[in-house]
């Protein structure tokens, strides 16, 4: 009895750890799906579906016409590919849960828990992780590879069968090697780095990872011609394969997706062995990276103290100026530097501005290439829309953040502070987002401009720019109660996997209304004092609405409450 009572009890620690740490990579610093979790995973797999069951429809109807057996392993190639970048991307967004990190060690030390039941739990719950995904990815794809290559290849209900299992099998394989092998890249730079010099590289790596692999879904979503014909190129080479084919992880997954359907041709059981090979290696390869992270966080397993930043020399060379010209009030001082320095320093806040500026970059870099070979140095549609593309992922990303407080005791220091004149922490928030976010990056796009274009153009065009950016900052933070970076999150408010078609259309707006009209300002530049005079007439109504209308009246809200309909639910006392 004892004996059954001991397994039972290691059976349900293995259970609670596998649901806890499922749930930690929805709880990270670029996705906190805390409330109506399990809706939310569902929305964002329903609607990523739709891409690759897109994608396997205009690759796979050609064979309903045409007679015989279809060779689809190119097709199936291409269509491998579109599914790791996919979970490339997923991987990218939880990349800071995927080990287990310092909170998990210091809160599960104490318990009478074994080393070998922590790490199979986190085990079990990657792999959870991506099972649902691939799975769900596949969805619908699945379905039209069953009824396309099946109906094509006139296969009976256990052909089906077999194929329809066989499609979701390598998937499942093919995007666990693409999860464990990032995996494995992060853990490696976090061993080979030091804790803060990781902390910058892991930033830039992870927004140079997303810029990638959003212009490579570019090819596969839009642009389907130039990657329809890279991959039928392959079928020419099947016999004397190169060694980019032999070495391309896509084609390895093909070769046993061909296997398992009963192709024995050698060049598929090569790729096959491969694939098989490869997956073991990046797992192995993970469980390694993981045991040295877990033996050097032992030795570091005393708690961490208070950390103090000594002032930068552009800070200390800059802050008199600024007090002595546009921060005069002592409180709005406080809250301009407690803004920059949040922005700057908080890993959290970096991180989740940095995913939706990587998002932002990505989209740039497709619109900056499909202006063609030389239109990209005209003024053109695309070339115009660049700064505001990346305005507005810099500034949504920033509205984001500023809703996650940075720690409770910048709550309780506000709230103590709190001066009559509540409209003097929000404007300091503008000024922050105009000093520390628009004025760097307009700086950089005026650069750029001058470089490819001429430098009064690109005056003009960064000019014009700005000016936009600067009242998207109104529209975001209009009539805005709750303290930046202090408030307590309640997360569940943003809604963003319903009202993403609203989102979409607003950018859609912002991007494409004002190139409409930047033409007529750049073929005469005096044109913008007009321009100008209109804008600071829009700014100073807003400026005197909020400071003697609006914050005259409102209270500042420094803790979050649940919207009414979900109180309802509780039951009354």
């Amino acid at each position: 009895m004892d004996g059954l009572k001991k397994f039972q009890l290691k059976e349900s620690s293995f259970l609670v750890l596998t649901r806890h740490f499922f749930r930690r990579l929805f709880l990270n610093e670029t996705v906190f799906f805390e409330e109506q979790m399990t809706g939310k995973v569902i929305s964002i797999i329903a609607l990523l579906s739709i891409f690759p069951a897109y994608v396997a429809d205009n690759l796979l109807f050609v064979y309903l016409i045409i007679p015989g057996k279809p060779q689809a392993w190119a097709e199936i190639s291409e269509f491998t590919s579109l599914i790791m970048l996919l979970i490339g991307l997923v991987t990218i967004f939880v990349w800071d849960a995927i080990f287990l990190d310092r909170q998990d060690f210091l809160n599960l030390m104490p318990l009478p828990l074994k080393p070998l039941t922590i790490f199979s739990a986190k085990f079990a719950s990657l792999i959870m992780f991506v099972g649902i995904f691939a799975i769900g990815l596949n969805a619908l794809s699945s379905i039209v590879f069953v009824l396309f290559l099946g109906q094509a290849s006139y296969f009976g209900f256990l052909s089906t069968v077999i194929l329809f299992l066989t499609h979701l099998l390598v998937m499942f394989l093919a995007s666990a090697f693409m999860f464990f092998a990032l995996g494995f890249i992060a853990g490696f730079f976090n061993i080979l780095l030091r804790g803060k010099i990781f902390q910058r590289i892991s930033d830039l790596l992870r927004l140079s990872l997303i810029v990638v692999h959003i212009f490579i879904l570019y090819f596969f979503l839009i642009d389907t011609h130039f990657i329809y014909e890279q991959f039928e190129k392959l079928k020419d080479l099947q016999g004397t394969p190169t060694s980019f084919m032999m070495n391309f992880p896509p084609l390895w997954f093909t070769g046993l997706y061909e296997v398992l359907q009963g192709n024995h041709q050698p060049f598929f059981q090569e790729l096959a062995l491969r694939a098989l090979l490869a997956l073991a290696i990046a797992v192995a390869a993970f469980f390694l990276i993981t045991l040295f992270s877990y033996n050097r966080h032992l030795k570091k397993i005393s708690p961490e103290g208070a950390k103090h930043f000594r002032p930068s020399i552009l800070r200390r060379l800059t802050e008199p100026i600024l007090n002595l010209t546009i921060l005069r009030r002592p409180a709005e001082r406080a809250a301009f530097w407690f803004y920059g320095s949040v922005m700057s320093r908080s890993r959290l806040h970096r991180t989740r501005i940095l995913s939706y500026l990587g998002i932002g970059f990505g989209l740039s870099l497709i619109m900056f290439v499909s202006t063609g070979k030389f239109l990209w140095k005209a003024q053109s549609g695309n070339m115009l829309s660049l700064p505001l593309v990346l305005s507005f992922f810099l500034l949504v990303g920033i509205r984001d953040a500023s809703n996650i407080p940075l720690n409770f005791e910048a709550n309780w220091a506000f709230q103590l502070a709190e001066t009559p004149r509540r409209w003097t922490y929000f404007s300091a928030l503008r000024k922050s987002l105009i000093i520390f976010a628009l004025f760097p990056l307009f700086l950089l796009l005026f650069v750029f401009y001058g470089f490819i274009w001429n430098w009064p153009a690109s005056g003009v065009h960064c000019l014009y720019n700005f000016a936009l950016a600067v009242l998207l900052v109104e529209v975001l933070f209009f009539q805005q109660k709750k303290f930046p970076f202090a408030c307590s999150y309640l997360p569940g408010k943003g809604k963003l996997h319903i009202f993403w078609l609203v989102y979409i259309l607003l950018f859609l707006g912002y991007i494409f209304i004002p190139r409409w009209f930047e033409p007529y300002f750049l073929a005469r530049p005096s044109r913008l004092i007009g321009f100008y005079v209109a804008v600071i007439l829009v700014l100073l109504s807003v400026w005197f609405y909020h400071k003697y209308h609006f914050y005259q009246k409102q209270p500042l809200i420094y803790e979050d409450n649940p919207e009414p309909y979900l109180i309802e639910l509780f039951p009354r006392t």
